[in-house]
């Protein structure tokens, strides 16, 4: 009966937090039901553009929040569903009405019929090959974090990128969020040190969890590479990024290093960065954030992106998201807007900056130098 209650309780929490029918896909998405979700979500469609899209991986995320905005928000037609777990990628595609399944990857599986861009929310390890290949067929590629999970990847990729003449956009969705618009709107003087703090309070995973694996890199892969991003992305609001950071990293355990961890920048130019990552136990909401910025006399707080709070001398401003707003949406939508992407030296440069805090992790390291120019 506990169980029970606790399950009802949260829902009506989901609900408040991101509606009624993003609380249902989320939870047809976990217990993955024959359910035709397509049909119900028949919302009016706002982005036009009749793209064939393609799904690489179907698990949770592909399933609430890429097929769900891609159903809720485009005309664009799933064309494909691809998935080594052949029940992922069946009740995915039972859910959004997806025209072909597979849990077998074929380069060019769709002949002549190649998708116009292929998301891809596979495991992590397969996230950089499959989006080398497709970008080599000549289609659009949306890759989800981390977009390479060792420095030889992201060295494919990045000749990958460079050699197509396709677009790649990328999932970290922190930048994407009505928070971080707000406060890059009120920053004023971006050439003026900032001091940044994230804390956030994670999923707690057991030993056995695929996380773990070696081969799929820590939790600062999987996890920190959020808030190092959005790092990354607000170091380049400056027109000049910094020549360096000294970086000084605190463990709770180092038994499982990547879980309890503080994270410590200090820029060249004096920028103060500091992201704290907990997972004692699993938060009944899910992931929660809070997120402190300086710079000048502009003042912003991010409660779990569901408000924002600006001071800027003596003004003071409130902003409310309802839904919770993160910049899931707004990322998953990116091929279909008319806005500029990100540049793909800013996301380089946001991974090569993960990847140096990874291998401090692995290694247990306490101190290092991240140097942008290398």
């Amino acid at each position: 009966m506990d169980t029970v209650n606790k399950s009802y309780k949260k829902v009506l929490r989901y609900i408040k937090i991101y509606g009624v029918a993003r609380t249902l896909t989320k939870i047809v998405g976990r217990l993955r039901p024959k359910f035709k979700l397509w049909a119900i979500l028949s919302f009016p469609k706002y982005m036009r553009s009749g793209k064939r899209v393609g799904l690489i991986g179907c698990g949770h995320h592909a399933f609430s929040s890429i097929a769900y905005y891609l159903t809720t928000s485009t005309d664009s037609k799933l064309s494909f569903a691809l998935d080594v777990d052949q029940k992922a990628s069946s009740s995915l595609a039972y859910a959004y009405n997806v025209v072909d399944v597979t849990d077998e990857y074929t380069p060019g599986k769709c002949g002549v019929d190649l998708p116009d861009i292929v998301y891809i929310s596979s495991n992590h390890a397969t996230h950089t090959q499959y989006a080398v290949e497709y970008l080599s067929m000549g289609c659009d590629v949306y890759i989800e974090k981390p977009i390479s999970i060792n420095y030889e990847q992201l060295n494919l990729l990045s000749e990958a990128v460079r050699a197509s003449d396709s677009d790649i956009f990328v999932g970290y969705n922190r930048p994407h969020s009505p928070s971080i618009g707000i406060i890059r709107k009120y920053a004023s003087d971006n050439e003026m040190p900032f001091t940044l703090s994230c804390f956030i309070t994670g999923h707690f995973i057991p030993d056995d969890h695929w996380y773990r694996d070696p081969a799929e890199g820590t939790r600062v892969v999987s996890n920190l590479g959020h808030w190092i991003d959005l790092t990354t992305h607000i170091l380049f609001w400056s027109s000049d990024l910094p020549e360096y950071l000294d970086i000084v990293i605190s463990y709770s355990n180092l038994a499982t290093p990547s879980d309890n961890i503080i994270v410590s920048f200090v820029s060249s130019r004096k920028d103060l960065i500091n992201m704290t990552f907990t997972s004692r136990s699993e938060p009944f909401e899910g992931v929660n954030e809070s997120i402190n910025f300086q710079q000048s006399d502009l003042i912003a707080k991010i409660d779990d992106f569901r408000t924002t709070k600006i001071w800027k001398g003596d003004m003071h401003k409130k902003f409310s998201h309802w839904p919770k707003n993160n910049g899931h949406k707004a990322a998953v939508l990116q091929p279909f807007r008319n806005t500029p992407k990100r540049e793909w030296d800013e996301i380089e440069q946001s991974t090569r900056l993960m990847l140096h805090i990874e291998d401090m992790v692995i290694n247990k390291s306490k101190e290092s130098r991240f140097v942008f120019s290398q």
